[in-house]
């Protein structure tokens, strides 16, 4: 009592969550084999579910009929799709209604699912409706989704005939097939020589006779008939070469057969004329609506550091057979084979969960879904690392890892952006070593370090501390590396500098009158023809820097010719002034 209630909390839980988040995909509908009976006949409505694909493992229903022309005399569940009833089906012909809450392990998929068959008596008269209420059906997606999208009740006229709107006397066929009703043939025939041709049918339902379908509805079959023609005779069965056993007493250009159920079907039509009966004309139609048969996936070890493990999963189907297996993992796309096991691809370290939906040939599906989880191996240590290095340099990273292995490495930006990948081989001591010569923009960037074995193992990854990459610098002096922004610096403390010199030997000359007239001539020109040298060095180097924008050599260009005016300015300024003190 205790585990019932609990699942039914859970299941109510699921639907009302279901109700909130309804993503509109399965239609409800029913379908009868007739659509009109004699006061007294007992017969069958099928309540069916069209799931568009979408899997489905639970329904909660209210079917409702008018008990004063129907009784409903039983339900059948043995070919539903539900293995497990929570409640029901609780029938009440007092209250005209049959409720129920019904679920499978399994989520299933396909056009016409069954999910009850209602034995019906008809006890009056008139057109009477049945018709389904407060009905979810959740999707098999963990989270209890409502997907009811449409209810198509059905109307049968119990001692009054039903009849179709024409538009509505067809079920829907594929594009581009005749929607065309078949019509009475009146004229009188011709002579025959021979006896009849086979005649060539064609069935808008079920177009492709080697085709599987899995959807029901009125059979119409279809065929020309000859100017010779007289009598028709019709039958289906499942006899391949049955006889037709029914002469029309009208010629028509085709016939409605009722709703057949699953299975293989044949259509048998034969041709008279005035020489005799021709050869009979087979059409094969193919129906099957029922999911293949539930199964359970394996796993070769559900806990391992194997990144490939082995899974089985084989089921089969009853009528149209297996058309394939779709192996989702994680929900990703999916891999379709037609084999009933595998070797998964290899997985990263941690937990995950794979799904296999059996297909049939109908396009019914079931599916199963298995979780496991992926061991990761040791993880790799980072030794050493180049910490900041220029754009013409390389990244060095080392460390330890698995004997004879790998290290894939992958270099992130600020930005948490990958923009260089690569493998590396371990020796026979663990010791790995990456050098990339990717050129790197300038910026910050860090290294993931991930080990790998021959099997496609797999570690989690390290993160290195940050690396930082600076410009390619413009000028080199020894071990000194001198960037656009250092040479702007030197620039302005050079201006400085001489400026302060200048003003040094303005004050000294000042104080020590012209004793120091003569050398400090002497050291201004030589001051000057250094730092003209240096200039002109300076220059030089440039002309042979490659990867200089025209810009940056705009601007460098543009400081020399200042420092140049300065220097001869500064000059001819210092020796007007010393001149001034003798």
């Amino acid at each position: 009592m205790f585990y019932k209630k609990t699942f039914l909390i859970i299941f109510c839980a699921l639907f009302i969550l279901g109700l909130v988040n309804s993503v509109n995909a399965a239609k409800l509908y029913f379908i009868s084999e007739a659509e009109n009976f004699g006061v007294g006949d007992e017969f069958y409505v099928d309540l069916k579910v069209d799931t568009e694909d979408v899997d489905i493992n639970a329904a909660e229903v209210q079917v409702l009929f008018q008990n004063n022309i129907l009784e409903l005399l039983s339900v059948e569940k043995d070919s539903s799709i539900f293995n497990f009833w929570l409640e029901g089906p609780n029938i009440s012909n007092e209250d005209g209604k049959v409720d129920f809450i019904g679920g499978t392990s399994k989520g299933v998929f396909g056009s016409s699912l069954q999910i009850l068959r209602l034995n019906f008596r008809a006890n009056g008269s008139g057109i009477t409706e049945i018709t389904a209420v407060d009905t979810v059906v959740t999707a098999s997606d963990g989270k209890g989704t409502n997907v009811l999208s449409v209810i198509e009740g059905i109307s049968i006229g119990i001692g009054v005939e039903i009849i179709s709107p024409e538009s509505a006397e067809m079920p829907e066929v594929e594009e581009g097939v005749s929607r065309e009703q078949p019509v009475i043939v009146e004229r009188d025939p011709v002579i025959a020589q021979d006896k009849p041709e086979e005649p060539e049918l064609t069935s808008p339902l079920y177009p492709d006779p080697s085709k599987w379908y899995n959807h029901l509805g009125e059979v119409i079959v279809f065929w020309e008939v000859p100017d010779d023609i007289i009598k028709i005779a019709t039958d289906i069965s499942h006899d391949p070469n049955g006889d037709p056993q029914t002469i029309e007493d009208t010629l028509f250009t085709g016939k409605k057969f009722s709703i057949l159920e699953e299975g293989v079907w044949y259509s048998h039509i034969q041709f008279k004329n005035n020489v005799g009966w021709g050869k009979i004309a087979h059409y094969q139609i193919l129906i099957d609506t029922t999911p293949p048969i539930p199964f359970e996936i394996e796993i070769d070890n559900e806990q391992s550091d194997n990144p490939t493990p082995e899974i089985n999963y084989e089921t089969h189907d009853i009528l149209s057979g297996i058309a394939e297996y779709s192996v989702f993992i994680d929900g990703q796309s999916s891999i379709s084979t037609s084999s009933s096991s595998m070797a998964l691809l290899p997985q990263a370290p941690g937990k995950h969960t794979v799904t296999i939906r059996a297909i049939d040939f109908a396009g019914n599906g079931i599916e199963d879904d298995l979780n496991f989880e992926i061991l990761p191996i040791l993880t790799p240590t980072i030794s050493f690392i180049t910490k900041s290095i220029t754009q013409e340099e390389f990244v060095f990273a080392s460390g330890k890892t698995i004997v004879n292995g790998f290290v894939d490495v992958q270099v992130i930006n600020k930005e948490g952006q990958e923009v260089f990948a690569g493998s590396f081989e371990s020796n026979g001591l663990g010791n790995w070593e990456a050098i990339i010569e990717e050129s790197l923009a300038k910026g910050s960037y860090s290294l993931l370090i991930t080990a790998r074995d021959e099997r496609g193992a797999l570690s989690y990854p390290v993160e290195s501390q940050s690396i930082k990459i600076k410009e390619k610098p413009i000028l080199s002096i020894g071990f000194i590396d001198l960037g656009l922004f250092e040479i702007l610096i030197i620039v302005i403390l050079f201006a400085i500098s001489a400026s302060s010199i200048g003003a040094w030997y303005y004050v000294s000359a000042k104080k020590t009158r012209s004793a120091y007239n003569i050398i400090a001539g002497r050291d201004i020109n030589k001051l000057n023809a250094i730092l003209s040298s240096d200039i002109k060095n300076l220059e030089d180097r440039l002309r042979v820097i490659a990867k200089i924008g025209p810009k940056t050599k705009e601007e460098i260009s543009f400081l020399i010719k200042r420092l140049k005016e300065t220097s001869f300015k500064m000059k001819k300024y210092l020796i007007k002034e010393i001149e001034k003190l003798k």
